[in-house]
């Protein structure tokens, strides 16, 4: 039998360009002395796997739990499209320094290269920003030609559109897309279950090694999207019908988002697994069995079809990601 709530401790994931917010405002027990730059909040990937924090299934992986329950975990329609492999990654990212320029293939190009299974479409939703900033896309009139001069002469930036975000913007990177996060800006990330990465421009630094990280210009150019043109980011409160309470943020063809801030009790059920991250406030968690107390900075597993009621302890702001 599985619980309606797999509460989950996360793989936390060292990075030139970390630091140590996430200890400070999400309750995070970092390692001593470690840059933390990203929490797998919800993660299936070999050797990073999220585990079950407490419950009788404590200690077990989501990889396990997912070769082992299957339909019962992940609903019926998951196994139908993906099989036993998980399909999604949740983070907390904490950009101390600017992460890489960079772009992700999709699953067409991951598979032709025999580069895995998946590529990677992901979005963000921005939990603080220190007058920071992202990297989203080409300036107008950039083509393959003259991003491919941009690199070469060092020029990349310019090339770039860059946005200033706040607490509350939403940003959507479908695969092929340039983006980068940029320093003091701390996010929430939903992707598809890949680490696939092309790096473009790393700033000439040093990695872990002291050489500096492997770029990947010829497969970036490859898979640039530079007939599409990248929407700004946008604030919650300006998606279509949003509310105080609700937001629907993405719906996309892996993934949907979605922003909660109940003042009541509220009851949810998905077709599919959910995973609910509390990112303001204190709630209280009711299955039909257990129930569970949670704070700031945690996340829970919701098997498929189950359902879950969410009590706000004064305030509780927490966001769902689920498959459509």
């Amino acid at each position: 039998m599985i619980p309606d709530i797999l509460p989950l401790k996360p793989y936390f994931k060292e990075t030139i360009w970390g630091g140590r917010t996430l200890a400070k405002h999400y309750n995070k027990p970092l390692p001593k002395e470690q840059n933390i730059g990203e929490s797998w909040e919800v993660s299936a990937y070999a050797n990073m796997e999220s585990v079950v924090a407490n419950g009788p299934l404590e200690g077990q992986t989501l990889a396990q739990l997912t070769q082992t329950h299957k339909a019962n975990l992940l609903g019926q329609s998951v196994i139908d499209r993906y099989g036993t492999e998980f399909p999604l990654l949740i983070k907390l990212l904490d950009a101390r320094e600017d992460l890489s320029i960079q772009v992700h293939p999709d699953d067409t190009y991951a598979r032709a290269e025999n580069l895995g299974t998946y590529g990677k479409m992901e979005a963000w939703y921005v939990l603080q920003s220190d007058n920071g900033r992202v990297a989203y896309g080409l300036q107008d009139n950039i083509n393959k030609e003259t991003f491919a001069s941009a690199i070469r002469e060092d020029r990349v930036n310019d090339a770039i559109r860059f946005f200033n975000v706040k607490a509350g913007d939403v940003v959507y990177v479908p695969p092929g897309t340039v983006h980068a996060l940029c320093q003091n800006v701390l996010i929430y990330e939903v992707q598809q279950s890949s680490d696939l990465t092309f790096r473009i421009y790393d700033y000439n630094r040093p990695g872990a090694d002291g050489q500096p990280r492997e770029l990947h210009i010829n497969r970036s150019l490859d898979v640039i999207t530079f007939d599409t043109p990248t929407p700004e980011p946008k604030h919650w409160t300006d998606f279509p019908n949003a509310t105080q309470e609700y937001a629907q943020l993405v719906k996309s063809e892996h993934f949907t988002l979605e922003r909660f801030a109940p003042t009541s009790q509220t009851t949810h059920t998905y077709p599919s697994f959910a995973t609910l991250t509390l990112i303001n406030g204190n709630a209280t968690l009711k299955g039909s069995t257990e129930t569970l107390t949670i704070q700031k900075g945690d996340t829970v597993f919701i098997p498929a079809n189950r359902t879950l009621t969410v009590s706000p302890q004064d305030t509780a702001e927490y966001l769902i990601s689920s498959v459509p």
